[in-house]
């Protein structure tokens, strides 16, 4: 009965866990672990459609590092989707790479989080998308009163800096109390686009800077509010989108405007979506740098290297030597160098060669001195020649080499070489 409660218990917690990897996989396959407008998500709240679209035309990629690390804009489309317009104050770092994609030629997209009053931000029409989430840069602090700073120094105001303002143009509402979308009418009969454009927010925009072009506006007696607004700068261009809904995989399945998308994007050759200011942020470590550079093999052939050398410094190949306080010998018995030489010798060069080996190595290195003349030289050769003459059996080194002396000595001038003879010496 214990064994069987002990298997039963196990069962439940293998289901257990099973369960809430399941619900853990939903979630993420959903996207809405992510946040609204997120390239990543993939309910009506995210933009994934988008993104999956772009890339089947042209090179798309996700920006999760910090701004200031943006680089060159030469034929990029960078898109800042669902800004809160209430906190456009980046770090100086930030605006400087910023500027400099712009100018480089590279196209900046911003849109706005929906908005409905000065002190209300929320989402159309589900409550779910309440609470923007607020773009203050990646290095700028999380609170805004007092006209807070960076470590750089006082934080940039886009608006100040780019020239335009803010208000809101209130929306009508239903029967059930939600608002309804307001049409926004094109000025500039050039751009590709439909004449009405809904719009669901209540935010629009004034330029302070006759460098801007309004290009959908709404309906206003005083101002001009408009919605949508492009400038140039530099070598490239700023486009301001009042309502961040047509990027939505929502609008894309219920009211896809794709001339108008075709028309944001421009004329780049890349797109960029931005997603620090989303709260999706990569600040690499050394691992993160290893994978990005390929450092893998690198840093495998350095642990390689550093087990090594541990083990040839806590372990030795040579037995350890006795200790003399423990009565044994401090030196261990064995031979001494010319022993060595000896068995190398014996390994290494056969007897039947081993004079003829020696006689070359004389000639070459030991003779240079005093060298013999050439008939002590011809007798040597013709006693290793009568020896190898021989059978195996009968050849004797020790013999031939006593002859070598003989026919070099100095009290010889030119002995006559004998003949090897068969009895031993």
């Amino acid at each position: 009965m214990k064994r069987s409660s002990q298997l039963l218990l196990l069962v439940a917690v293998a289901g257990f866990v099973l369960g809430l990897a399941h619900l853990f996989r939903l979630r993420f396959e959903s996207g809405d672990a992510y946040p609204r407008y997120s390239s990543l998500r993939t309910d009506p709240l995210g933009t994934k459609g988008l993104y999956d679209s772009l890339s089947t035309l042209l090179p798309v990629a996700r920006n999760v590092r910090n701004l200031a690390r943006l680089g060159d804009g030469q034929g990029t489309t960078l898109l800042i989707l669902a800004v809160d317009h209430r906190d456009l104050e980046v770090p100086p770092s930030e605006f400087k790479a910023l500027e400099t994609f712009v100018r480089s030629g590279g196209r900046l997209v911003i849109s706005f989080d929906p908005s409905y009053g000065p002190e209300h931000s929320s989402g159309f029409p589900l409550g779910s998308r309440a609470g923007a989430t607020r773009w203050r840069g990646t290095n700028a602090p999380s609170a805004r009163p007092g006209g807070g700073g960076s470590q750089e120094g006082p934080l940039v105001a886009l608006e100040t800096q780019w020239a335009w303002t803010f208000f809101h143009l209130p929306l009508e509402r239903g029967t059930n109390g939600v608002h309804l979308p307001a049409p926004a009418r094109r000025r500039d009969t050039g751009m590709p686009g439909p004449l009405e454009l809904p719009q669901h927010t209540a935010l629009v925009m004034r330029p302070e800077d006759p460098a801007w072009q309004v290009l959908y506006a709404r309906d206003c007696p005083t101002n001009t509010a408009a919605t949508i607004l492009e400038r140039r700068l530099g070598r490239g261009s700023l486009v301001l989108v009042a309502d961040s809904w047509p990027f939505s995989n929502e609008a894309l399945r219920r009211d896809r405007q794709s001339s108008l998308l075709s028309w944001v994007t421009g004329p780049a050759s890349r797109v960029l979506f931005e997603e620090t200011h989303l709260g999706t942020q990569v600040e690499p470590g050394i691992a993160g740098l290893a994978r990005e550079y390929r450092l893998g093999g690198f840093f495998a052939a350095a642990l390689v290297l550093a087990g090594l050398f541990v083990w040839r410094n806590s372990s030795s190949f040579l037995p350890p030597l006795p200790d003399p306080a423990a009565g044994a010998p401090s030196l261990l018995p064995g031979r001494d160098s010319s022993a060595g030489f000896i068995n190398l010798l014996r390994r290494s060069i056969a007897p039947v060669d081993l004079m003829t080996v020696c006689l070359q190595q004389w000639k070459e290195h030991g003779a240079g001195v005093r060298r013999p003349s050439p008939a002590r030289l011809q007798a040597m050769q013709e006693l290793i020649d009568a020896e190898n003459a021989l059978e195996p059996r009968r050849r004797n080194p020790l013999r031939l080499y006593r002859a070598f002396c003989r026919v070099l000595s100095p009290s010889r001038p030119s002995p006559e070489p004998p003949a090897p003879s068969s009895s031993p010496p």
